[in-house]
């Protein structure tokens, strides 16, 4: 017997700290089959649910809020209870020493959560009760060449070594102020000396990600402010840098008239479900660049697929693949684009659906 494959899903929406309306958190209702979408929840009086993470259960969203206390802005972590599609009560699980942090995740066992806040340079994990912070602050010892954007350290993301897959447990974490990449005990945050990642002065690495599927031998860094992606090869002990791919065309400027300020600068990465795509986006020439997975994890510039919208922080492909959800932070929207896979292409489908700087999308 065949089983027909549901065309409606749904996907959280995080949308940038300080939204005048007091209303970051949405859940988009997806029609897999059409890519029509509108937003059919918003939460209202959440200040900084900016990133997100969701168990594997599907029943709880970890994030963070900020809130003022002793006269100054500070970040905590929270819960909100999922029923089904639907965004239930919050509970505060622990207050944090420095402000919202910008990225939220969940260890692989999904016993902890990892957060990293970028002004503050600040990195930890909290037991998903509450219980056991534990927090780290990078030094400001290996500054970059980008005077304008690397004065001093910046975490920007987390993200997990797996133990299933290469027998070395940990967690990454992501200086864009230094041009490196720590890894920490998450249970303790004590940094592991014997692994380290350090890109090219000036590169600003943001966010990291392996392949999916346990095919983490291969991971990829895009570099917001080099706008390249970086791949790696990691054997268990050591990562090696096997190329690095720009993600602007042939001739394209990203240096200002004044060249000091950038005039793009790179932002999300991703891969299809069976890893062989990576797709990364780019705020200023608003684009997601794509690329081809070749023999041990080379990349092959597909396509750059210009973009409707201004400044996409971030974007998510709909289960099925057929279509992507895209946020155009500085123009308030999301837009849906029919994904070509075999030609690595985008085209509009419907009218921008009005969205506060939307950033970060995670389908359920």
């Amino acid at each position: 017997m065949n089983l027909l494959m549901a065309t409606t899903v749904y996907c959280i929406v995080g949308c940038n700290t300080g939204a005048p309306d007091r209303q970051s958190l949405h859940v988009l209702e997806c029609d897999t089959e059409s890519g029509a979408a509108k937003i059919v929840q918003t939460v209202k009086d959440v200040q900084g649910t900016t990133y997100f993470e969701i168990d594997k259960e599907r029943r709880n969203l970890y994030s963070v809020i900020g809130e003022k206390r002793e006269a100054a802005s500070r970040g905590a972590v929270v819960r909100f209870a999922l029923d089904g599609h639907r965004i239930g009560e919050m509970t505060k699980l622990a207050e944090l020493p420095c402000e919202a942090p910008c990225h939220v995740s969940l260890t692989p066992d999904g016993k902890r959560v990892a957060f990293a806040a970028y002004v503050s340079a600040t990195c930890g994990t909290v037991g998903i009760d509450g219980s056991g912070l534990r927090t780290f602050v990078f030094p400001d010892d290996d500054m970059g060449d980008n005077k304008n954007r690397q004065q001093k350290a910046f975490a920007h993301q987390t993200f997990h070594l797996d133990p299933a897959g290469v027998g070395h447990g940990g967690m990454g974490v992501v200086d864009l102020g230094c041009d490196r990449v720590w890894f920490f005990d998450p249970s303790t945050m004590e940094r592991r000396k014997d692994l380290v990642i350090k890109a090219a002065k000036g590169d600003g690495p943001r966010h990291a990600i392996f392949l999916p599927n346990g095919l983490n031998r291969n991971l990829y860094i895009v570099n917001e402010l080099g706008s390249s992606v970086a791949h790696y090869a990691f054997d268990g002990a050591t990562f090696t840098l096997m190329d690095k791919t720009s993600m602007l065309p042939d001739g394209f400027n990203r240096w200002a008239p004044d060249g000091a300020n950038l005039v793009t600068k790179a932002a999300a990465i991703k891969t299809t479900a069976d890893g062989k795509i990576v797709m990364a986006s780019n705020r200023g020439y608003d684009s997601i660049a794509f690329y081809e997975v070749g023999a041990l994890g080379k990349l092959k510039l597909r396509n750059i697929a210009k973009l409707t919208g201004k400044f996409p922080r971030d974007f998510e492909l709909m289960p099925g693949e057929k279509f992507m959800v895209v946020g155009h932070k500085m123009s308030d929207e999301i837009q849906v684009y029919a994904f070509d896979r075999d030609k690595c292409t985008l085209t509009p489908v419907g009218a921008p659906i009005p969205c506060w700087r939307p950033l970060c999308f995670k389908f359920l």
